[in-house]
């Protein structure tokens, strides 16, 4: 995940980047574009980018005048099998799996299922919950502003620990994966569809986002990316663990024996999935126990990170954040948009260091407002989208490499044209 400057700099210690310590790079400064598509000159910085920062591979969407304009790939899914990257690559929208699954909770709020200042505990308790008095007041809207006071995601070696907040609901500023996760279990309940039902019901088909999927599956996984980190000399390497394959496979046999497919599995159908599986062979996964498989951090199905997307079928996302008159009515309404896009939370020292809005990171442009999201999966599938209301002009970049925000913060206001706070 990425949403702040703190974030940014704790990423860069995960995804092995301390090799360039020593090579730090100034940020380029944008120049006036008409259009945000690459031109020849434009490409090449793009390029040079990639074998900069030792990015294998990279996908880019351009959104011009409120819809998809152009969809470019560059570089290599896996440089082992030097497999190239296409406009039909997947790639793992990490926590920008968020706005899209905002999207979602608002289109309930939209019919009446839910409502911004819903108590989660009233419709489901984990049972992992501490007992602390701050969870009972967590509601849709502490979830979607980063306000529940919730761990990101809990510490990995502590078999007893809780969902603990640090604070009471909406006192401060917690970004949560943990909470998002709460909050998929809730629309499980309330709908009785399953995370992937649940965006193919409301995202997937009706906006024709055919190239989407909330977990990795195994139909689709010859086009999805491989993750890379940089070794000790600096070149890109291979990651040595592919958790979504290693991990996805056995679950694969798993729905296989059940004749359901994993599409329709539900967050206890994981955890019962975990249970029967094939156990790991993988030396990093072989003996994790059954309460870290359960760990929302480790879910194959997580509103909080999981989406496989291409970067073309992304900026569709994108453009539903953008005014339409004539918007289609499973779309969520056109408050709905506007209150999405309205600052809940503000600023402050020890804080958020933008706006934020219902599931997206904001910036006050002359006229309207810059959306935006960074995602962060193991260090190694590393990715942006922004939009803009005023230009109605978005970007989405998509990577398969460890320094893929270095890369990004270079040659966002390059393609851009425009100084975003986003790409510093």
């Amino acid at each position: 995940m990425k949403n702040y400057a703190m974030n940014r700099r704790h990423a860069l210690k995960l995804t092995g980047a301390a090799a360039f310590a020593g090579a730090a790079v100034a940020p380029a400064f944008a120049a006036p574009v008409s259009s945000w598509i690459p031109d020849e000159e434009r490409e090449a910085a793009l390029r040079a980018a990639m074998r900069e920062f030792r990015v294998p591979g990279v996908g880019l969407a351009i959104v011009e005048d409120g819809a998809l304009a152009w969809e470019g790939a560059y570089g290599e899914a896996n440089i082992e099998t030097q497999a190239s990257i296409t406009n039909q690559t997947l790639f793992q929208a990490a926590s920008l799996t968020k706005p899209f699954f905002a999207y979602v909770v608002v289109k309930l709020v939209d019919e009446g299922r839910l409502s911004m200042d819903d108590r989660l505990v009233d419709f489901y308790r984990p049972h992992d919950l501490s007992a602390s008095e701050w969870n009972k007041a967590i509601t849709v809207r502490h979830v979607l502003t980063h306000q529940t006071g919730l761990p990101n995601w809990r510490a990995g070696d502590d078999e007893e620990a809780t969902l603990e907040p640090k604070f009471a609901p909406g006192d401060g500023y917690s970004y949560s994966g943990e909470a998002f996760h709460w909050l998929q279990q809730v629309c499980e309940t309330i709908t009785g569809l399953s995370l992937h039902q649940l965006a193919d019901k409301y995202l997937f088909t009706p906006a024709g986002l055919d190239d989407m999927a909330m977990s990795w599956l195994p139909e689709r996984d010859v086009r999805e990316v491989y993750g890379h980190i940089v070794d000790d000399d600096g070149e890109a390497k291979l990651a040595d663990l592919q958790f979504s394959r290693e991990h996805g496979r056995r679950l694969q046999e798993v729905a296989e024996r059940w004749g359901r497919p994993m599409t329709d599995w539900r967050s206890s159908d994981l955890n019962a999935a975990h249970a029967v599986m094939r156990p790991h062979d993988h030396p990093r996964l072989a003996g994790r126990p059954l309460w870290r498989m359960n760990r929302p951090g480790s879910a194959l199905m997580s509103s909080a990170s999981s989406l496989r997307t291409t970067p073309g079928d992304y900026a569709r996302f994108l453009t539903l954040m953008m005014k339409d008159d004539d918007a289609a009515p499973w779309r969520i309404s056109e408050r709905s948009r506007k209150t999405m896009l309205t600052t809940q939370t503000k600023p402050s020292d020890d804080g958020p260091k933008r706006p934020v809005g219902l599931g997206w990171s904001l910036e006050p442009r002359r006229g309207g407002v810059a959306y935006d999201h960074w995602g962060f999966n193991a260090g190694q599938h590393i990715s942006m989208a922004l939009g803009d209301t005023t230009s109605r002009k978005g970007i989405v970049i998509m990577t398969n490499g460890a320094q893929g925000n270095r890369f990004m913060d270079k040659v966002g206001p390059i393609l851009t044209g425009i100084d975003y706070r986003s790409f510093f």
